[in-house]
């Protein structure tokens, strides 16, 4: 009978517990979104450490060397300027760079993977009801 011959190849698998696994399409974009966010992430996690090591590892260094060498800090660099006073001015300069670099780096690198990531997600989110 020819109409038997066909019986079941169009319908969707199913798995033994009655779910439709992903069909190729999706696997591929979903793979895609996973991989856009795990780029952002790693972007945004360098961006994050190395602007926070910079500006906690400086001033770590002058309460280091204000506990355990006063006497150079103490030292006078130019009139009743001490080393420690321009190295607490210093402070304040590494604070503010990082503050710069941290959003000046964000707008170049994470900004853009975002952006991508956004689109991608608006996309598939338009095209989720139309048939592949």
């Amino acid at each position: 009978m020819p109409g038997y011959d066909s019986y079941g190849y169009d319908a969707l698998p199913y798995d033994p517990y009655g779910r439709v696994p992903r069909q190729e399409p999706y696997a591929r974009e979903t793979d895609r979104r996973n991989a856009d966010l795990v780029a952002l992430r790693s972007a945004y996690r360098v961006l994050r450490r190395v602007s926070t090591l910079t500006a906690l590892g400086s001033f770590v260094l002058y309460v280091l060397l204000s506990c355990f060498a006063p006497d150079l800090m103490g030292s006078a660099i130019a009139g009743e300027v001490s080393l420690g006073m321009a190295l607490g001015v210093f402070q304040l300069v590494v604070t503010f760079a990082a503050i710069l670099w941290y959003g000046r780096s964000a707008r170049r690198s994470v900004d853009p993977l975002a952006r991508l990531v956004r689109e991608r997600a608006a996309a598939s989110t338009r095209n989720a009801g139309v048939a592949r």
